[in-house]
């Protein structure tokens, strides 16, 4: 670029206010570009050619302005200029609208840049650092407040009531708050969030229920008990957090969308009903069982302390309701009102304080010996004596620890990109689960819980404009001074708080799991649902893994028979073209013929999985399709079963298909039954069903000795190309990798017509293994040809792949007198095949335009993209054409075929890369300028060539990879 050129701005030029060059052919005005020490003046634009390129010049130095000021430290007084200097011309050109939105783009960027870096230097000044942190006091003491409230419940529940342990409500209490510190810190470096609030994982009380109920059966001293039980506490968090970290390490986070979302429903609804009963006991003090003794002592006796559970929750659900749940902080309000609505009402009713401890309306108190600084501050880093252990309780308790694993993997796919979208943040899931292992290990080292990020209590602290570093590390140090002296809070807060919270969060999870489900999942799933449920309800958390597999299992299989039917659809190949569409008129005769040909092959196309459950059902409709056309008279010769789109089939599937083949042969008289597997390694299944359905003399029909259309009929002389294959395979590779649907060959049959057809269907084997669709189509074409004429089909494959007939000629450009006129009455021949109904003379005209070119291996015909001056008649030799923008998209090209002939006559670019594959081949090529002579001067003789590219294109739109087979929008036009 030269250096008048008006795109070039230097800092310099635009600071002193020169203006961009002149345009010396344009005659235009000049655009002046204001400074930032001068009043911004109206441009005159430009109204030659450059107008739409100086538009955005203007702006584009605008922007180098500024940032040349900010660089020299004059962004105080940017924010004042810009708002007056950002003024882009208005254009009347429609043309120049373009460069208007770029450069209003790149304006807008310098301006949030420059409101950004403004800001910051506000942040960094000591009323701006004042008001920061005045902003952030509310935010942070709600999120400490409600670590507090939360705690008081959930600290209470995780020992059961029958467990003897002294002071085991201040136990759990801090047990919470570390746990919840450890993940608030962790999440304050290691997550992408800059307002997440952590939290300790309270879904899982009744694992930590179940835990220590294991533990209790085992030992029975309160030292060995509570030296199990933290045992267990911490290495639960130590297996969730290497199981997080690991996910997120091998960046494997979407595997926790594999459960089976049903069954993560009956177990919602299942801990529901857990801390349902965890709220009846901590509010009264009391073991609850599904006994008449459980009912009356802790419901019937104890209802005196249950009614202001009752009463506070049936009030806060009703001002719910009134409110429609406008308001997300209505209940952290709520409950933090219950303690002095409690203390009011004792007040009102004359109840003294002590009187109402006594009877169990609050929790009891911490000993008056103990201070916020005792030992007993240190007692859940204490309980641990390894030599306490009772590792056979461990051993009995890893069921119930592999559970609770599995269930705290679910909360990261559901908070994470739900606070992410609240937040409007972009989530990273992988360095979240890499943050949750962190915090989760660190805390089970320490014989701490599980924890994670809560998506209600961040919701609350981010819309309180909680965010950032400091205001984070702020609630760790809130929560650790709560950790020391809240136990002596404790005291003072009623049971029926505690009771109202656990009693709300129980029944807000058994209505998500068991009620607002009802009408997403289908009757067997929300059986399933409910079977979870009643299971974990009564039998514990290890019973309700087993339901949850059984529910999965059966959920599987049943709506794999009922929603989907193993097969797909059935029809006939009338409307179907493989990919030899080059085939003699003899043999597109036969095909053509609606009792001879492709009408007899009857295609069944199989899908989803098939199993035990279904493949009776597939053996059922197969032997039904089949007997529907005996009845219309339309028996097939040949059945291709699709197997492309099937999952996978179970060993006794195999076994059953293995039999089908058997009985549509035997019972049907089908002739030969082809099998599509769909891939290269054959059936998905470990029973090597191609082989019991393709092996050996099983397959031979009595009387034969060989067998028509086999692999093994192919010579290793014979130069064929194969397009199934990786790469380009040499005239001299091995014919074993060939694919054996294409080396139909009609071979030895008899001189004597008596007896004719018996004779070729004695030596066709009665079923064969495709990998593609097309595979088996040709394959069955082939079938039925050569039972109508095999020597047609010998001479119909000959011409397809025709070996090279240039053989022992070396390298030499020029053939002999009588090779050339082989190629002459080749290609003579190919021409008369190809224009149906031309006579000699036309036939002579188009040939005579025709040049003959010699390509040797490797060479490139036309590349992609390259402009389209020719069509080619393959001769001799064999091509590749292939797509280079994708891998695998590849086609091979034979002798007989014209390639080239859509850019002819269309005009558009080569679509694909031609590519010589074979030692030699012969290209009889037709020029445009030929093409435009003969479309000038006989019309009807370049007709034919019309009929070729048109016929050329219904091959493909009629090709079986591009048919959607059963579907209603691709029907034959």
């Amino acid at each position: 670029m030269s250096e008048n050129s008006p795109l070039l701005l230097n800092g310099k030029a635009v600071a002193d206010n020169v203006s961009p060059p002149r345009n010396n052919g344009g005659g235009g005005i000049i655009v002046t570009t204001p400074s930032l020490n001068e009043s911004p003046h109206t441009p005159t634009i430009d109204t030659g050619s450059d107008r739409h390129r100086r538009s955005s010049v203007v702006a584009i130095a605008a922007a180098e302005a500024i940032l040349q000021d900010r660089k020299k430290g004059r962004t105080q007084h940017a924010q004042q200029e810009y708002e007056s200097f950002y003024r882009i011309p208005s254009l009347t050109s429609i043309g120049s609208l373009e460069a208007d939105v770029a450069a209003k783009e790149r304006l807008e960027d310098e301006r949030s840049k420059t409101k950004q870096k403004i800001s910051s230097d506000e942040c960094h000044s000591v009323p701006g650092i004042i008001q920061q942190i005045s902003s952030q006091i509310p935010a942070v003491i709600i999120a400490a407040g409600l670590n507090f409230m939360v705690g008081i419940p959930f600290g209470a529940s995780y020992f059961p009531t029958e467990l003897q342990l002294q002071g085991k409500e201040v136990l759990g209490f801090r047990m919470f708050l570390f746990s919840t510190m450890i993940a608030q810190l962790v999440i304050t470096f290691a997550s992408k969030f800059d307002n997440g609030i952590g939290l300790q994982m309270v879904e899982n009380v009744p694992f930590c229920l179940e835990l220590a109920r294991i533990v209790m059966s085992e030992q029975s001293d309160e030292s060995g008990t509570t030296s199990t039980l933290f045992f267990l506490f911490g290495v639960s968090s130590v297996l969730v957090g290497l199981v997080f970290y690991l996910l997120g390490r091998l960046e494997m986070g979407r595997i926790v969308y594999f459960f089976p979302s049903h069954v993560l429903v009956g177990c919602i609804g299942g801990i529901g009903v857990f801390i349902t009963i965890t709220a009846i006991e901590v509010a009264t003090n009391t073991t609850f069982s599904f006994t008449p003794q459980g009912f009356n002592d802790s419901i019937v006796s104890q209802f005196n302390l249950l009614l202001p559970v009752f009463a506070f929750e049936i009030f806060l659900r009703l001002m719910m309701h009134a409110t429609k749940g406008k308001y997300s902080l209505l209940p952290p309000v709520f409950y933090c009102l219950i303690t002095p609505v409690f203390y009011f009402s004792l007040y009102a009713l004359g109840v003294d304080i002590d009187n109402a401890e006594d009877a169990g309306y609050f929790f009891p108190p911490i000993k008056s010996t103990e201070s916020a600084f005792s030992w007993s501050l240190l007692d859940i880093f204490t309980e641990i004596h390894f030599w306490n252990i009772s590792w056979k309780a461990v051993f009995k308790a890893i069921p119930t620890m592999m559970s609770l694993t599995a269930f705290s993997l679910i909360h990261v796919p559901i908070n994470i990109p739900a606070f992410a979208i609240s937040t409007n943040t972009e989530p990273d899931m992988n360095a979240e689960l890499i943050a949750h292992g962190y915090s989760n290990f660190i805390s089970g080292m320490f014989g701490g819980l599980q924890n994670y990020m809560t998506y209600s209590n961040g919701v609350i602290y981010s819309k309180s404009n909680g965010r950032g570093k400091c205001s984070s590390l702020a609630i760790v140090a809130l929560t650790g001074f709560i950790f020391i002296y809240g136990p002596l809070l404790c005291v003072y807060v009623p049971r029926c708080m505690a009771g109202t919270l656990l009693l709300h969060v129980g029944i807000d999870l058994f209505i998500e799991g068991i009620v607002e489900s009802y009408h997403d999942y289908d009757s067997l799933e929300y059986s399933g649902i409910i079977l979870i449920t009643i299971t974990m309800t009564l039998a514990g958390m290890d019973a309700a893994l087993v339901a949850g597999f059984i529910a999965a299992l059966s959920t599987y299989a049943v709506q794999s028979i009922t929603y989907q039917h193993p097969i797909k659809g059935a029809m006939c190949a009338a409307t179907l073209r493989s990919s030899a569409w080059n085939r003699s008129g003899e043999a597109q005769k036969i095909l053509l013929d609606k009792k001879k040909g492709r009408e007899r092959i009857l295609v069944i196309q199989c899908q989803g999985h098939i199993f035990f459950g279904n493949s009776t059902i597939l053996k059922e409709s197969v032997l039904e399709l089949l007997v529907e056309k005996r009845r219309s008279g339309d028996d097939p010769i040949v059945v291709i079963l699709d197997f492309t789109h099937v999952l996978a089939i179970d060993s006794s599937s195999a076994m059953t298909i293995e039999k089908l083949k058997d009985s549509i042969i035997k019972s049907f008289g089908v002739e030969v039954v082809i099998f599509v597997c769909g891939h290269e390694d054959g059936f998905r299944c470990h029973y090597d069903l191609s082989l019991k359905v393709n092996g050996g003399a099983a397959n031979k029909r009595e009387g034969s000795s060989k067998r028509l259309l086999d692999p093994i009929d192919i010579g290793e002389e014979d130069p064929i190309m194969f397009e199934t294959c990786k790469a380009p395979i040499h005239p001299n590779t091995s014919r074993a990798q060939a694919r054996a649907s294409v080396t139909a060959r009609a071979l030895d049959v008899s001189n004597s017509h008596s007896g004719y057809k018996n004779a070729v269907m004695a030596d066709i084997p009665n079923s064969h293994v495709c990998e593609t669709l097309d595979d088996a189509l040709i394959f069955a074409e082939d079938v039925l040809v050569a039972v109508q004429d095999a020597m047609i089909l010998q001479n119909d494959v000959d011409d397809r792949f025709r070996s090279n007939i240039l053989e022992g000629s070396g390298m030499a450009v020029k053939c002999s007198k009588t090779q050339q006129s082989s190629l002459e009455e080749i290609a003579r021949a190919f021409l008369t095949s190809l224009c149906t109904g031309a006579n000699a003379n036309e036939i002579d005209k188009i040939y005579r335009l025709l040049e003959p070119e010699m390509y040797y291996y490797n060479d490139i015909v036309w590349a992609q993209g390259e402009e389209s001056k020719s069509l080619k008649l393959i001769v001799d030799g064999s091509l590749l054409s292939l797509l280079e923008d994708e891998d695998g998209a590849r086609e091979s090209c034979y002798p007989g075929s014209i390639v080239g002939e859509l850019g002819l006559l269309n005009g558009t670019r080569r679509l694909t890369t031609l590519k010589v594959v074979s030692d030699k081949a012969v290209l009889y090529s037709l020029s445009q300028e030929q093409w435009e002579l003969l479309a000038c001067e006989d019309p009807k003789v370049a007709r034919f060539i019309d009929v070729i590219a048109i016929r050329y294109l219904s091959h493909r739109i009629q090709h079986v990879s591009n048919h959607n087979l059963f579907g209603k929008r691709s029907l034959p036009v």
